[in-house]
């Protein structure tokens, strides 16, 4: 007889180890099938629904404490990778009262992160797909209607005599624009040069009282945001210099009839 028969094989030794584990630990055996399905589970929820979360929890955060002015504020996925440096997110949705920004998918890349040897001054790549951009009435920025309350107040003080909150007022714009000023400075300093890269973008403009709105569309647009250190001869008035240039491929402009429009239509 050959030797094949008679001696095991290691197969056959593997399952007979295993069916002896499992009659010596019997009673662990439910536990260890708990444990199994908990960790499919869990795998199940990291690759399938994870990211979803941490949208839903990431549009409440943002729609919560800093966006409390928009209509609507969501993300349907949100992830972050530490390993490649990507900050990646589905079907954002910005609504405000003034204008709308939805985008398919994004993702923004910190070159921190990048391999290259080069050290190129574009150091956040920002890629967008599927952008589409809505400008509607009523367009009216905070700005505006702060300069309006303070001029009544100046006004209403002048006219009675009394101390006004003018100097308060201009005290507290100062402290925000100095915060903002070292933000901006900072952000200038981490971020010399940003790279945004478009694939399908459009971009609507519209008016109640207009007849017509425009559009503009895109196939791709690939375009450098920068900035430049302040004048050296007249640093209180040159505070930053900022350059945007880009390029598009397939530009289409064109106008098109406004549902919102109650008047009388012409042709043009």
């Amino acid at each position: 007889m050959s030797s094949s028969l008679t001696t095991p094989s290691t197969f056959n030794a593997i399952s007979n180890e295993i069916f002896d584990y499992f009659d010596i630990h019997r009673e662990k055996l439910p536990l260890l099938i708990i444990v199994y399905l908990l960790t499919i589970i869990w795998i199940i929820y990291l690759i399938l629904y994870h990211s979803r979360v941490q949208g839903i929890i990431l549009s409440y955060i943002l729609k919560r404490f800093f966006l409390k002015d928009a209509i609507q504020m969501k993300f349907d996925s949100f992830s972050i990778s530490f390993i490649s440096g990507s900050i990646m997110f589905r079907n954002l949705h910005y609504t405000t009262g003034s204008y709308f920004v939805c985008v398919r998918d994004g993702c923004l890349t910190f070159r921190y992160w990048s391999r290259t040897n080069k050290k190129s001054v574009i150091r956040l790549q920002i890629k967008l797909n599927h952008v589409d951009i809505l400008f509607s009435t009523p367009i009216r920025s905070n700005t505006f209607s702060e300069t309006n309350n303070l001029n009544d107040d100046l006004h209403k003080g002048s006219i009675h005599e009394i101390p006004t909150k003018a100097d308060d007022a201009q005290s507290v714009n100062t402290v925000k624009d100095n915060e903002e000023g070292f933000l901006v400075q900072s952000l200038r300093s981490l971020f010399p040069a940003i790279e945004i890269k478009v694939d399908h973008g459009r971009i609507s403009i519209r008016h109640d009282t207009l007849p017509y709105s425009l559009s503009i569309r895109f196939n791709t647009m690939n375009s450098v945001f920068t900035s430049e250190s302040p004048s050296k001869h007249a640093p209180q008035i040159d505070l930053m210099t900022l350059i945007y240039s880009l390029t598009y491929k397939n530009l289409r402009i064109q106008f098109y009839r406004n549902e919102a429009y109650q008047g009388e239509h012409k042709d043009m």
